[in-house]
C-alpha cells in the first residue's frame, strides 16, 4: 500500500490508485488548507507496477526539492520528500511504495498500519479475536463474538487492545479481480467411517480446489447436515440450517471461543483457496447467536457411501 508521512501532523496518508491532493474538498482525497494550494493540486497515480506523481498547480510541487514538470508524470522512491508548493510548511515523506490496497491505520501514528488482503486473522492468525474479511469488492465486513457487522471507510476498530480506522482502497484497476460465478460454491465432503477425519473439495464455475483434511471442516459438516435435516423436514429454505452458537458448540464438544476460531480458519481457508470467487465470503451465514452453511449446494459423503446431497431432489421433500 502506497503511503505518505506528514511531516506536521505525523499523520500516515494511504494512497488510493489514482490520489488527488489539493485545496478542493470536495474533489480531493488529501485536502491541503495552505491558501497557495491549488483547487486540484497534484495527482499521485499506481500504473504499471509504480507510483508517479503528476504536478498539475499554479505555484508547482516539489520533489526532494526539485520542482516538477507540470503535467509530466515522475516516478517516486521511498524516502523521497514532496512538497505541494515551494512555500509550503508541510512536507510528505514517501514512506511505503506498494500497490493500492485496503488497510487498518493506527489512531497512534507511531504504530505500523496493517496491510489488509480479502480475508485476514488479527491480530495474529495463531491466535485470532475477530476476522475482517471483504465480502465483495469495498464491501468489508468484521466477525466477533459470534457476529458480524459491515464496516466503512474511516471506521474505528480495535484489534489487540489498538484502535484503528479502516481505510478502503476500491479503485484498484490492474491490482485483482473477483469472479462473479452464475452458480453458487459447491461443498463436497468425504468423511471417514469413524468420523475422526473429514476432507473438502470446492467448485465454482471452472475453478476447484482439493482443502484436504482438517478438523474445522468437521464445524462445517455439522451444519452442512443440519441444512439436509431441515430440507426433508419441509423447512422454509430461509429457516434451514440454523444451529444456535452454542449449541454447535456443544455438539462438536468445544468452547465457543474455540468454535470461533474454527469458523475463522474455516472461512480463511475457503476464500484463499479461490481467491477470485467473491461468494466463498458468504459460505458461511452469521446472525446474532447462530450460523449456518447458506449460499453453496452440498455433498457429504461417508466412508464410500453418499450420505446426503442438498438442494434435495423433488423426491426427497417430505
Amino acid at each position: 500500500m502506497g503511503m505518505l508521512l506528514n511531516s506536521e501532523t505525523g499523520d500516515r496518508v494511504l494512497l488510493r490508485g489514482n490520489h488527488v491532493f489539493g485545496r478542493n474538498a470536495l474533489r480531493s482525497d488529501t485536502v491541503l488548507p495552505d491558501p497557495e494550494a491549488s483547487l486540484l493540486h497534484a495527482v499521485l497515480r499506481w500504473r504499471e507496477g509504480q507510483w508517479f506523481v503528476t504536478d498539475h498547480s499554479r505555484n508547482g510541487s516539489l520533489l526532494d526539492g526539485r520542482r516538477l514538470q507540470p503535467n509530466e508524470p515522475a516516478a517516486i522512491a521511498a524516502g523521497q520528500v514532496l512538497r505541494f508548493g515551494p512555500n509550503s510548511p508541510v512536507s510528505w515523506q514517501v514512506v511505503d511504495l506498494s500497490p493500492p490496497g485496503s488497510a487498518l491505520l493506527p489512531m497512534d501514528p507511531g504504530r505500523a498500519p496493517i496491510s489488509l488482503t480479502r480475508h485476514n486473522l488479527l491480530p495474529e492468525p495463531t491466535a485470532p479475536e475477530l476476522s475482517l474479511y471483504e465480502g465483495e469488492p469495498g464491501q468489508w465486513l468484521v466477525e466477533q463474538h459470534g457476529e458480524t457487522h459491515p464496516l466503512k471507510d474511516g471506521d474505528a476498530l480495535v484489534v489487540g487492545g489498538v484502535r484503528y480506522r479502516l481505510a478502503v482502497v476500491s479503485d484498484l484497476d490492474d491490482t485483482y479481480a473477483v469472479a462473479q460465478p452464475a452458480e453458487p460454491p459447491h461443498l463436497s465432503f468425504r468423511l471417514s467411517l469413524d468420523e475422526e477425519h473429514t476432507w473438502l473439495q470446492v467448485r465454482c464455475g471452472p475453478h476447484q480446489a482439493d482443502l484436504g483434511e482438517r478438523s474445522h471442516h468437521y464445524a462445517l459438516v455439522t451444519l452442512a447436515r443440519q441444512r439436509l435435516a431441515d430440507a426433508r423436514a419441509g423447512l422454509d429454505p430461509a429457516a434451514q440450517g440454523w444451529l444456535a452458537s452454542a449449541q454447535l458448540a456443544r455438539m462438536l464438544g468445544m468452547e465457543p471461543t474455540h468454535l470461533n476460531i474454527q469458523v475463522f480458519r474455516a472461512r480463511d481457508q475457503l476464500m484463499n483457496a479461490l481467491p477470485m470467487v467473491s461468494a466463498l465470503s458468504q459460505v458461511i451465514e452469521r446472525r446474532r447467536g447462530g450460523l449456518r452453511l447458506g449460499t453453496a449446494s452440498i455433498e457429504i459423503h461417508r466412508g464410500s457411501q453418499l450420505e446426503g446431497r442438498w438442494p434435495l431432489s423433488r423426491e426427497e421433500v417430505t
